[in-house]
């Protein structure tokens, strides 16, 4: 699958309702997040910390006492999209000027005090290093009739109730650091949300250990450079040594990890995946570029060349492995021969999937701060996109029939539709260990169990089969 249209992290939806369970009934809070995954598990942290002071969730701003909106700051149309929101909110708080009102993550972090003078409704204003005191400022803007400006990078205090007040899916992330050290040309992520800071490792672990406890039967480890994981920590340790200590968890079947830098991935992080059995053979590997003179000008740290020495290695790893990437069309004073190179370097690696989109000025990056024009013309980038896009949609279609005929093991999500099969079936979704979408067919529900589906057909989107 491709998009133009693209987070910092991963495939999930670019916006939705997070929900948290608990609550007293008439009192719901409301929270609409963009971006990436990251961000969705800071809003069901957020969320959280608001059901365990007696607010639960509702799918409807108009019937909630707290809306929140999770903003994400890597594009331009996701900041619009986040004030076109607000706009709407502007009347429910007219209507009940009671309603707090809160905007949350990158955009806040980056916009501060503007958001306020854009929209003077706003009680709550709250930093990538705050979803764990909604609560608390929700509480103080209602007893002092006060806004909060919250932009510091305190710790954040998570407790055990709070992980085990989230939603208790069976398939749950968990935030092992947060920031960058990178500081790519085109990114705002070091500015939004600060140099790499690790989670400790007994910390992480124990998380894990209530999740599993909870009921998850699958893990995902976030960070916005994970292969950086536990440099600063003393004494240091790697992601390959974390990996290794959550697969051990009794209960845990599956374990995965986004979002890896090329310039940090380490030969023991790919042997983790011959290693450990429960770990995922899923990488998304962002390249960006296939030309190195984009790739230089981008800060990326590395070549085509180490690029595609890498991708070899993680498939002698594992040979079942599916691979993920990122692209940016149009980067500054892109040519033709660049873009054909990044053409060929998505022939050669043969993504599963790859997120493309048209480089996008951004305001805090250093490409802002070395005055670099985006020179390439909107009618040329759209070109571009379109044309990776279609390619990407070749590459994609025949990857997955690779899998036609075979069975997988498939970790149910989802009933999808119900359907006019014999016995009133229902179609579900899930992911196959290389985290491809899977629909089938089955008469009772198995949201959450893993089962094998044998693939009876492809899209370059997804697998379709039925129960084997």
């Amino acid at each position: 699958m491709s998009h133009d249209d693209h987070d910092h992290s991963e495939d999930l939806p670019r916006e939705g309702v997070v929900f948290a369970p608990g609550g007293v009934p008439g009192k719901s809070a409301y929270m609409l997040t963009f971006g990436c995954q990251m961000n969705v598990l800071d809003s069901e942290l957020a969320m959280a910390t608001l059901a365990e002071s007696g607010l639960g969730a509702t799918d409807a701003p108009e019937q909630a006492e707290v809306i929140l909106v999770n903003t994400c700051s890597v594009r331009d149309k996701a900041e619009q999209k986040a004030y076109s929101f607000l706009g709407r909110m502007k009347r429910l708080k007219k209507a009940n000027p009671h309603v707090v009102i809160g905007v949350l993550g990158c955009m806040a972090q980056k916009e501060g005090e503007l958001i306020f003078k854009r929209a003077p409704y706003v009680d709550i204003v709250a930093g990538t290093r705050h979803f764990t005191r909604i609560d608390e400022y929700v509480r103080r803007v209602r007893e002092g009739k006060q806004r909060i400006l919250a932009l510091g990078r305190d710790d954040e205090v998570v407790s055990a109730k709070r992980y085990r007040l989230r939603d208790s899916r069976h398939s749950l992330q968990v935030a092992v650091m947060r920031g960058c050290d990178h500081h790519c040309t085109f990114c705002v992520v070091p500015n939004t949300r600060g140099i790499e800071q690790s989670k400790p490792f007994d910390e992480v672990v124990k998380e894990c250990e209530i999740l599993v406890g909870a009921g998850a039967r699958e893990i995902t480890l976030l960070g916005q450079n994970i292969d950086s994981y536990g440099k600063r920590l003393s004494p240091r340790r790697t992601l390959a040594e974390l990996l290794h200590a959550v697969s051990k968890i009794p209960g845990l079947d599956r374990l995965r990890f986004i979002t890896s830098h090329p310039a940090d991935l380490k030969p023991e992080l790919l042997e983790a995946f011959r290693e450990i059995p429960n770990l995922m053979p899923y990488l998304h590997f962002p390249a960006q570029s296939g030309s190195d003179r984009i790739l230089r000008a981008m800060r990326r740290g590395y070549s085509a060349d180490d690029y595609l020495r890498l991708v070899d290695q993680a498939r002698a790893a594992c040979p079942e492995i599916g691979l993920a990437g990122d692209t940016i069309v149009g980067f500054p004073t892109e040519t033709d021969t660049d873009f054909e190179r990044t053409l060929e370097l998505h022939r050669r690696v043969e993504y599963q999937n790859a997120f493309i989109f048209a480089y996008s000025h951004r305001a805090f990056t250093p490409a802002e701060k070395m005055n670099l024009a985006d020179d390439i013309p909107e009618d040329v980038k759209s070109q571009r996109v379109n044309e990776l896009i279609r390619q990407q949609r070749e590459i994609s279609a025949r990857v997955l029939k690779r899998y036609e005929g075979r069975v997988l093991p498939v970790l149910v999500d989802s009933r999808v539709k119900t359907v006019g099969a014999p016995g009133g079936g229902t179609t579900f979704e899930g992911r196959s260990p290389q985290n491809n979408i899977v629909h089938f067919d089955s008469g009772r529900d198995l949201t959450g169990e893993i089962v094998n589906v044998k693939i009876t057909r492809t899209t370059g989107q997804a697998l379709y089969g039925q129960l084997a």
